[in-house]
């Protein structure tokens, strides 16, 4: 990537940074006037829940709690739909009792079911409100208003026509926002921003703050981009975990799973997204998440180390089950297909997971499907590593789905009875549609932010790559270039991952089988990043060529 030379100049001046960093911020599309606030969130930048249906939701909840009327919270069986859940029901706790909350298991289904709107009724509740879920289910909520229950929808999935009109409110910010990036426990936060200052004013904004290392575990693990909003309390929230962990006061359940994990020195995105998470999700995956919760809700730091435990166990269970589904389903994808429809038995849970393996190993979007008793198809939708709209696809077969829903990257649906080969057609003549239009959709082209030599790569280097974090959808590691590079040493960390010792002394990683690595001179693209174990600059190398 080339950035406008200007541009890179006034970076430079307004940000006080050199020309790599200023060229990074400006691939990024950071402007100069944005540049500060890039490089140290702030609080203060978030924008507040202003919109009229936050005010009409908080002053409904704040109404249930002066009336002394049950409050029920329903969330998602995944992390955002956890840590959404766990957020509300904290922040609800502080000015009522009344309060109950319940989440979706697998063997029923996703979403604000029917069987879920009865149990709540019959618990007594009167003011529903979901968290991460709720803009699809437009029956439902009619069911629940015709029981006498209120409804308050919190969800950030991309919303349909027809809105749950019968809610109070509902508060999906893509309603008025398309493009806004905040995931379901962000969403979550912000409802519980709008009752603080409905019921406190001013005064709630310190633990409001005390939320945050939820609202970065759910945002981060569900692969919303850490731009905007989401930047900054991801940000927030991941400076305000690790400093309770280091002061020994934080969350009991997400420091056992600190434990657990075998996490040492802090945590950042990334172990976010490859240690924690799935250790949330795990429990969801195969049985009643219900646990999970508890661990996020729990004051008793034993109690909290006794979930944690039995979710490690549980999400070694689920790697080895997922190992075995995906071997399965990969025998049965059809080489012609562009959309990898794959129908295998048992899925349960896995299917996100298989979906997602399925699609990384053919480099094709995928869907894994199980058959159901009525003769309808019920599972997952992934769009791996390429830049397929995974949502448009499916859009464009809605008429043959039941329940569906998700985004570019990431679906689930239900094929209708005896539609199955038909969807199959239909989505494989969207995606080919989409590659006429994008000839690379299938295999995006790495952007290379700079190229550099070796010797750049250093702790001056880290200084500022460092402080663009945290990296992940929406603001991606800076991608380097450097030509020359000679292996003097190897050794295999793990199957399918090696540690290499390069010229000149600086070590990188590179996945592949040992037989595989680069003789010679050879040029590469990598990423940097500090080594936990050293501390010092390494590199992680993505494509290289001779």
């Amino acid at each position: 990537m080339e950035p406008d030379g200007d541009l890179v100049a006034r970076l430079v001046r307004a940000a006080g940074v050199d020309e790599l960093c200023a060229r990074v911020l400006a691939n990024r599309g950071v402007l100069p006037e944005n540049a500060a606030g890039f490089l140290r969130p702030n609080l203060g930048s978030v924008s507040p829940p202003e919109e009229d249906p936050w005010r009409v939701a908080a002053r409904r909840i704040r109404e249930a709690i002066r009336r002394g009327e049950r409050i029920g919270i329903f969330g998602d069986y995944d992390t955002d739909g956890i840590t959404s859940a766990a957020v509300l029901y904290l922040a609800l706790s502080r000015y009522t009792q009344d309060l109950c909350v319940r989440l979706p298991v697998r063997q029923v289904g996703y979403g604000l079911l029917e069987p879920y709107v009865r149990d709540l009724f019959a618990d007594g509740v009167r003011l529903l409100v979901t968290a991460d879920c709720g803009v699809s289910n437009r029956s439902e909520v009619e069911l629940a208003a015709s029981l006498g229950m209120d409804v308050i929808v919190t969800d950030h999935h991309i919303p349909p026509q027809d809105l749950p009109e019968a809610a109070v409110a509902v508060l999906d910010p893509k309603v008025w926002d398309p493009e806004d990036p905040l995931a379901g426990v962000g969403v979550a936060w912000k409802l519980a921003w709008a009752v603080a200052r409905e019921l406190e004013g001013s005064e709630a904004r310190r633990w409001l703050g005390e939320l945050l290392d939820l609202v970065s575990v759910g945002t981060v693990v569900d692969i919303a981009p850490l731009v905007g909003d989401n930047r900054v309390l991801t940000s927030t929230g991941l400076r305000y975990l690790n400093q309770t962990l280091s002061g020994r006061r934080a969350r009991p359940g997400l420091e056992a799973l600190v434990r657990v994990a075998g996490l040492r020195n802090g945590v950042d995105e990334e172990d976010l997204g490859w240690r924690i998470g799935p250790r949330i999700n795990s429990i969801g995956r195969l049985k009643d998440p219900g646990p999970a919760l508890e661990l996020l809700l729990t004051s008793d730091r034993r109690e909290a180390l006794r979930i944690a435990s039995l979710l490690n166990q549980l999400n070694a269970e689920r790697q080895r089950r997922t190992e075995r589904a995906t071997a399965r389903a990969l025998l049965e994808v059809d080489p012609e297909q562009d959309f990898k429809v794959v129908v295998t038995d048992e899925i349960g849970g896995l299917a996100g997971l298989i979906a997602g393996r399925v699609a990384s190993a053919t480099g094709r979007p995928a869907a894994v499907l199980g058959r159901r008793a009525d003769g309808s198809y019920g599972g997952s939708a992934r769009a791996g590593e390429t830049e397929v709209d995974l949502y448009g696809a499916l859009l464009e077969a809605r008429d043959l789905l039941g329940e569906w829903g998700g985004h570019r990257k990431a679906a689930g649906l239900t094929v209708t009875p005896g539609n199955l080969e038909a969807f199959t057609e239909r989505v494989n003549a969207a995606v080919r549609r989409q590659r006429a239009a994008d000839p690379e959709v299938f295999e995006p082209a790495v952007e290379v932010d700079a190229e550099v030599a070796l010797e750049m790569v250093n702790d001056g280097l880290l200084e500022w790559h460092e402080r663009l974090a945290p990296f992940g959808s929406g603001n991606y590691r800076p991608v380097f270039a450097a030509g020359g590079l000679r292996i003097e040493r190897s050794r295999q960390l793990w199957e399918g991952m090696n540690l290499l010792t390069l010229r000149g002394g600086l070590r990188a990683r590179l996945a592949c089988d040992p037989e595989g690595l680069p003789e010679g001179s050879f040029d590469a693209v990598f990423t940097v990043y500090r080594s936990r174990y050293t501390g010092v600059a390494e590199m992680e190398i993505v494509d290289w060529r001779r």
